[in-house]
């Protein structure tokens, strides 16, 4: 049995508390103790090993206890475990269920885990890998006791996708070393104890976040909250609902929810936020004005505004790789572009134990940042992947280079952008972000649906798109009123706005919008 499996084996079957699910159906949440979770772990693992069926294991569906069970149970029976999510909306549901099984089999899943539409879908689908009821594998009686198969302690606990927002998606191979490194460094961090800590998510459990936020309440045996991301997006109050209720102390999600509650915080009522003491905002930019927001408008609800943990993280260090201290809040470092306005850009905290930052060096610096000392960030420690499937394996040790610009302060990392994705106009290096964040202000502008993307680089004159999702009765007025917003305040001015309608602009699994599709649509229409 490895670190990992045993770890989490000893704090569930330890464990006086529970995970707490919340089902759609029923609208409701339903019990588990943790103990009784290891257990259904233990009969999937028995499952898992009796088929003999070599090669790693997959899981798709929304979460249960059962399929939380699963995770760990693959782990027992000494497999990778890999996630892919449910076919979404607008998906053609045969379509889905061909690609999911041709993704598995292509990083060596040869047995899948799934249950309710998504196991009739891919059992349809007639492919090569047998679909398995996770449910019926839990709930079976093994007539001994469970052993595991400690001849098969030799892969990878997690085979991660990466969210390809920038690029072609790979698959990121996790030790089982490797992710107990840093969901322990996270607890560490933020000083967890299950006597007082209640964590509450409804992130995907196919996203690093999302399973790393979910395993940290395993691992701390504390009462753990847990819904499927669909119910959050088909209302996303509800949110608070749960924090109130559960009595969460700690809770995570991307910057567009905190950038959606804040903006529409007139329409909370009736929670008590007071117990909350770690909000962690991660998995994609985060936006200062978007947390102030969320905590000046929240605070009438009890809501401390030193909960607010902006982090860095990407799958190839397993999750974290920096947080703020608790109770720190959000911390900014203000920066004044020449010919531009002021700006501020969140500071992501401290290296979480086991962990390493450092900033290289570019050949020119983004012109928003020139007074500091901007580089790519890499990083190196024991959270680390040991390779991409398919690729050469990492060696231990050394140095990561992850592509995203930033810089280092007393207080902690900087991130700046994406490397790739820097925009060059008029002698002008700029990031997108900064220009989206602004072009989102415009009404009927659909927040978090903004792209903004660089072409015809190496001509004479290089053009500035914006492409943005947008809704309201003056497309006109509006991309005027675009056009002078983001010249005014980030001192370059747009050749073009494209306003397509809402939900087109292309997305990763994880919801990150892919900037460079847009900008291949883009030169290919122009072509």
């Amino acid at each position: 049995m490895t670190a990992l499996a045993a770890a989490l084996a000893a704090a569930m079957n330890g464990s006086a508390h529970d995970l707490v699910v919340f089902d759609r159906d029923t609208e409701s949440w339903t019990r588990h103790p943790w103990p009784e979770v290891q257990a259904r772990a233990e009969s999937i693992a028995a499952r898992v090993l009796a088929s003999a069926q070599p090669g790693a294991v997959g899981l798709v569906g929304e979460p249960t206890a059962d399929f939380v069970a699963a995770i760990q149970g693959v782990w027992l029976a000494g497999r990778s475990v890999s996630i892919l999510p449910g076919p979404v909306r607008g998906a053609d549901p045969q379509r889905w269920a061909q690609s999911t099984l041709a993704r598995f089999t292509g990083i060596g899943v040869r047995t899948v885990f799934s249950h309710a539409a998504e196991r009739e879908l891919l059992t349809a689908a007639d492919g090569p890998l047998p679909i398995l009821d996770v449910g019926a594998a839990a709930a079976a009686k093994r007539s001994t006791g469970f052993a595991t198969d400690d001849s098969a302690v030799c892969g990878p606990a997690v085979l991660q996708g990466t969210a390809g927002s920038t690029g072609t998606p790979r698959t990121v191979q996790l030790s089982p070393e490797a992710v107990l490194s840093n969901v322990n460094g996270l607890l560490t961090a933020f000083a967890v104890h299950s006597a007082n800590d209640v964590g509450c998510s409804w992130l995907p459990l196919y996203h690093d976040m999302g399973l790393t936020f979910l395993l940290s309440g395993a691992l701390s045996g504390s009462p753990f909250w847990l819904a499927p991301t669909a119910a959050f997006a088909a209302s996303p109050f509800r949110w608070l609902r749960w924090l109130s209720e559960s009595g969460a102390t700690m809770t995570a999600a991307p910057n567009m929810a905190y950038s959606m509650i804040g903006k529409y915080a007139r329409l909370v009522s009736d929670v008590d936020l007071g117990r909350v003491r770690v909000t962690i905002n991660g998995g994609e930019p985060v936006d200062c004005a978007a947390m102030d927001r969320f905590a000046t408008a929240l605070s009438g609800y009890g809501f401390d505004a030193g909960a607010m943990a902006p982090s860095y993280g990407l799958a190839e260090s397993t999750c974290a790789v920096t947080v703020p201290a608790p109770g720190t809040g959000a911390l900014y470092d203000e920066v004044q572009p020449a010919g531009a306005a002021s700006r501020r850009h969140a500071i992501l905290g401290q290296p979480i134990p086991g962990m390493e930052v450092r900033v290289g060096q570019v050949s020119e610096r983004p012109a928003e940042v020139l007074d500091r000392e901007v580089g790519e960030i890499e990083i190196r420690g024991t959270s680390m992947m040991s390779g991409y499937v398919g690729e050469a394996p990492l060696e231990s040790g050394t140095w990561f280079a992850t592509g995203d610009l930033g810089y280092l302060t007393d207080d902690g990392l900087v991130v700046c952008g994406r490397a790739k994705e820097i925009i060059t106009i008029a002698g002008r290096n700029v990031f997108p972000t900064e220009i989206e964040r602004v072009a989102a202000e415009i009404r009927g502008v659909r927040e978090g649906a903004v792209v903004a993307v660089g072409t015809d680089e190496g001509a004479a004159r290089p053009r500035l798109i914006i492409t943005a999702e947008f809704r309201g009765p003056d497309e006109s007025g509006a991309r005027s009123e675009l056009v002078a917003k983001v010249a005014s305040e980030c001192g370059i001015v747009p050749t073009d706005v494209v306003f397509v309608r809402p939900g087109s602009l292309p997305r990763t699994s994880s919801g990150k919008l892919r900037r460079l599709e847009v900008k291949r649509n883009l030169a290919a229409v122009t072509t």
